[in-house]
């Protein structure tokens, strides 16, 4: 036997893919500052959605409370859409002192705002921040790390968020009890920028293409225009439903035109992407439903909803933690977003009135841990397997339509879980069977997700590079 033929029969060695691995040199000193931007983004988002009320109450701002809260997700959506048109004529290094910058003034314009409008140009700016570097980091991690390092690398952004869900809401709570809601919004800033000045001493490992691209907003401009009319659905009366229906339908319409513009030539990689996108849709719909469920569905207090909220983020961020390796058998995608299935059904059961009382609640809480199981175990693989065989002059191009689908999902399945619940009362009907069928709908989304999960896991390695 010759040595080559020695060395085809040898077992192959797999990829080592310890936090050693990780972590070393100095891309690792870049994940680090990254993960650290993750956590504070985490907290901010948190300290944010805790504190906003009472900054209505003060400011007289409840007309424009639902502009504020919309308008940081929407300018990013606007930003991201223009793909890295918007940010090719910058280095690596000029985009993170412009986005850090136009950040900070954000931050300032919330924390010292006279009146409500001052927190929306406030939430613009941070989005438009966001929009800016929200695909930096993918772009580091789709470049930097291999195939096989990659999950393992996003599943550490999973964990980042288990102590901002876990102790953020009381912790911003307390100290916008103890001082004041503008110091609760402001302080996580601080650790914001030092995770920027962090990044700045690696920046430039950051995959990146300089020179002049076309500006493209009109697919964003399509989203946007959707998400604002399913928005104003709830309050159209008889005209609610074609509202909201032509509005996600049209958000749906712009979305797949971003992410086929990104990927083209690109089948496989662009259905990794739409299970991606149809993954974050049915999780975060659900997932704007699940209060509603606990507090109006089966009349339980703050206590009990939270401890339903954290069954299914600690769930996700602990499946994320370590996921499977790619190539392992069954495919973790597949099987998280199996999973989703039968736990949005659950969930919704405990509206009907089949099980009543503790059993009710228990059956919730079961069901939303094992929705955040089947999302740890998806959103890992599907996030990394978008960069697998992926060029690195492609790496700017998908990583912000990553960011984009995810950006896009988390606001359009809030409109389709929470919205069509939202419709559905406004119409009439009682609070318990309208929460019920829109977990059910949730249910059909992610069922879809699965099977078009199922078909993309026919050849998990045959991504191309499309050049």
């Amino acid at each position: 036997m010759t040595t080559e033929d020695r060395d085809a029969a040898a077992p192959a060695t797999d990829p080592d893919t310890s936090l050693r691995a990780v972590f070393a040199g100095r891309r690792g000193r870049l994940l680090v500052a990254l993960l650290l931007a993750e956590f504070a983004a985490a907290v901010q988002g948190i300290a944010y959605a805790t504190v906003l009320p009472l900054a209505s109450r003060e400011l007289d701002g409840s007309r424009l409370y639902g502009a504020t809260l919309a308008a940081g997700t929407l300018v990013t959506v606007l930003a991201l859409a223009a793909g890295p048109g918007l940010t090719a004529r910058l280095s690596p290094r000029a985009t993170l002192l412009v986005a850090t910058a136009v950040y900070v003034v954000g931050v300032l314009l919330a924390a010292t705002a006279p009146a409500m409008g001052w927190l929306l140009a406030g939430s613009a700016l941070r989005g438009l921040a966001g929009g800016l570097l929200v695909a930096f980091g993918l772009s580091a991690i789709g470049g930097l790390y291999d195939d096989a390092l990659r999950p393992r690398v996003m599943g550490l952004f999973s964990l980042v968020w288990l102590l901002p869900s876990l102790v953020g809401p009381a912790l911003n709570g307390a100290i916008a009890a103890a001082s004041d809601w503008r110091w609760a919004m402001a302080w996580p800033a601080a650790v914001v920028v030092v995770a920027r000045v962090l990044m700045g001493r690696d920046v430039d490992l950051v995959p990146w293409q300089t020179g002049r691209r076309t500006v493209a907003v009109s697919a964003g401009l399509l989203v946007v225009a959707g998400l604002v009319l399913a928005t104003a659905a709830s309050g159209s009366g008889t005209w609610g439903a074609p509202l909201l229906a032509g509005g996600l339908l049209l958000a749906a319409a712009g979305s797949a035109r971003v992410v086929s513009r990104a990927t083209t030539g690109d089948r496989p990689r662009t259905r990794v992407l739409l299970c991606f996108t149809g993954l974050v849709v049915a999780f975060f719909a659900a997932d704007g439903l699940v209060p509603l469920a606990v507090a109006e569905g089966l009349g339980r207090g703050v206590t009990a909803t939270s401890v339903a909220i954290t069954a299914g983020l600690v769930a996700w961020s602990v499946a994320g933690a370590r996921p499977p390796r790619p190539g392992r058998r069954p495919d973790p995608a597949t099987l998280g977003t199996a999973l989703l299935c039968p736990a949005l059904v659950a969930a919704a059961l405990s509206q009907t009135g089949l099980l009543t009382g503790t059993w009710a609640l228990v059956l919730l809480v079961g069901a939303w841990g094992l929705a955040g199981l089947g999302m740890g175990l998806a959103y890992t693989r599907l996030s990394a397997q978008s960069f697998d065989a992926l060029p690195p002059e492609r790496v700017a191009a998908v990583a912000t339509a990553v960011a984009f689908a995810e950006t896009t999902a988390v606001a359009f399945g809030s409109l389709l879980g929470a919205g069509s619940w939202s419709l559905a009362v406004t119409l009439g009907a009682e609070a318990r069977p309208a929460i019920g069928g829109a977990l059910a709908l949730t249910a059909v989304v992610a069922a879809l997700t699965a099977a078009a999960s199922r078909r993309r896991s026919g050849q998990p390695d045959g991504l191309t590079r499309a050049t």
